[in-house]
């Protein structure tokens, strides 16, 4: 955290011999920056026969100043204990409200609001039938409100995610009130909003699912049963909990959880070195569940509870929920042909078109990952997850080079090298560096970087990346 030492100079009383006390306070860079600053380090002392006005010219504040001093102050602290009340779990439902209520004036003053209706679609209709000359400043103005608006609509997710990690019954009016807040101020269409709503409702029918199932299987062998087609026998043993919208299922040995991830009461293998998985029961219901390995993670000091690996699979559901319907971005085909016209080889559109289907499971696991650890410690498993080729579950294009080999065929070969091993690792890359610039450069936490981005795909992080940091640079500006 950037620091700004604050002394303030508070003259009490209109005597003739005025007492001037110097508070000095921390305060991080983003609350000082309207803030008069003295210009250098004051130690405190009397002043006699001083007013305000005859005060050295660094130490003296209007009274207004002050008074926006004291309360910028004032906040801050506030703001900081809610925030360590929140972070240890130890935060009243009227404490967590003033913190939303916070960060929300936060937000206003660090992403702009938008007057009106902000529509992406019938803007940018309305910006090719512009004149040439007018073209330029409209883009321009575009942009700025596109990053504004996406900013925002993550934050509100963000704000939708933490209210219900804080209570997962959370009424849902709260949560239709979080949309109310943010599209009045950053222009939501009518779409925006639906989706929005479409969102929290299947927040709600998904939670009413669990909590349904679990009251109807109150056993949790019987549950298991029911949700995987397992029998995992009575002796075994294992622990149910509810999640915010999944059953939490917990193994305290492999070859039980290998029946679980196979989905078979005679597992072809009887150990698998994973810590869970997240998935759904295979009827029309489809309720979400995941399987944590306690086995395994009791025996890594990272993560002895197996806590780590259960936020790990509940954003693989989230995931899946926002893929279903709120703001994915679905990858484009590869075309058929190229620049010229000319039908591309049915191998190039083939390795394509998967490559296209892996890089949107590497994003989710990736984002998945990025719950629990740093941006730094994802950059050191790049490899060991993706690269290697060690034909496991995160190798989603082993099949597809086994069939290479087969084929035995030079010309698919060098595609196969140049689409699926050389491309894909390089968007990868190129996509959690940009990842760990907007951590960086854009001050933002895990959780906010992965809103931002999760409706695109892994090859448009980049970009996205570059115009928000872009936006945000501007806004900066502005406000000197």
């Amino acid at each position: 955290m950037v620091e700004h030492r604050i002394h303030i100079a508070v003259v009490t009383g209109p005597s003739p011999v005025a007492t001037t006390n110097v508070a000095n306070i921390l305060l991080p860079m983003n609350e000082t920056e309207n803030i008069p600053m003295p210009g250098s380090e004051i130690k405190t002392e009397q002043f006699p026969n001083q007013t305000p006005e005859h005060l050295p010219q660094n130490m003296s504040l209007s009274l207004t100043s002050f008074v926006v001093v004291k309360e910028k102050i004032s906040d801050y602290f506030k703001h900081q204990r809610l925030e360590e009340k929140y972070q240890s779990g130890q935060i009243s439902k009227e404490e967590f409200d003033q913190l939303l209520s916070f960060d929300f004036k936060q937000q206003l003053k660090d992403n702009p609001p938008i007057k009106g209706v902000f529509s992406p679609k019938e803007e940018l209709e309305k910006l090719k039938n512009l004149p040439k000359e007018q073209k330029k400043e409209a883009i321009s103005i575009f942009k700025e409100k596109l990053i504004g608006q996406r900013k925002a609509l993550a934050t509100m997710r963000v704000f939708m995610e933490q209210s219900i990690e804080f209570d997962n019954d959370t009424p849902k009016e709260n949560l239709i009130e979080l949309i109310d807040k943010f599209e009045t101020q950053y222009g939501f269409d009518h779409q925006q909003r639906e989706l929005s709503e479409h969102l929290i409702n299947r927040y709600y029918e998904n939670r009413q699912k669990v909590l349904a199932i679990r009251q109807q299987f109150p056993d949790n062998h019987e549950l298991i049963k029911r949700l995987t087609d397992v029998n995992l026998g009575k002796k075994t043993k294992v622990g149910i909990s509810v999640g915010p919208m999944t059953i939490d299922i917990w193994i305290n040995k492999s070859n039980d959880f290998a029946k679980l991830w196979e989905r078979s009461d005679n597992p072809k293998n009887q150990y698998y070195n994973y810590g869970g998985f997240a998935s759904e029961s295979s009827d029309p219901e489809h309720i979400y569940f995941i399987v944590i390995n306690r086995n395994l993670w009791n025996r890594l000091s990272d993560d002895p509870t197996g806590k780590g690996v259960q936020k790990h699979e509940y954003e693989h559901q989230k995931n899946k929920l926002f893929k279903e319907l709120f703001e994915v971005e679905k990858p484009l085909l590869p075309k058929i042909t190229n620049n010229n016209g000319i039908r591309l080889p049915h191998t190039e559109h083939l390795f394509d078109r998967r490559k296209i289907i892996a890089l949107e499971n590497v994003k989710d696991e990736i984002t998945a990952y990025l719950s629990g650890i740093t941006i730094l410690n994802m950059k050191n498993q790049l490899n060991s997850l993706f690269f290697n080729q060690k034909d496991n579950d995160y190798d989603y294009l082993s099949d597809v080079r086994k069939w290479v080999k087969l084929r035995n065929d030079p010309t698919s070969q060098e595609l196969a090298q140049k689409i699926l091993i050389q491309e894909y690792k390089t968007t990868i890359k190129k996509a959690v560096n940009s990842y760990a610039k907007l951590i960086r450069k854009g001050k933002y936490s895990n959780q906010e970087a992965t809103a931002l981005l999760t409706d695109k795909s892994l090859d448009n992080w980049p970009q996205t990346v570059k115009r928000i940091l872009e936006q945000k640079n501007n806004n900066s500006k502005g406000k000197k």
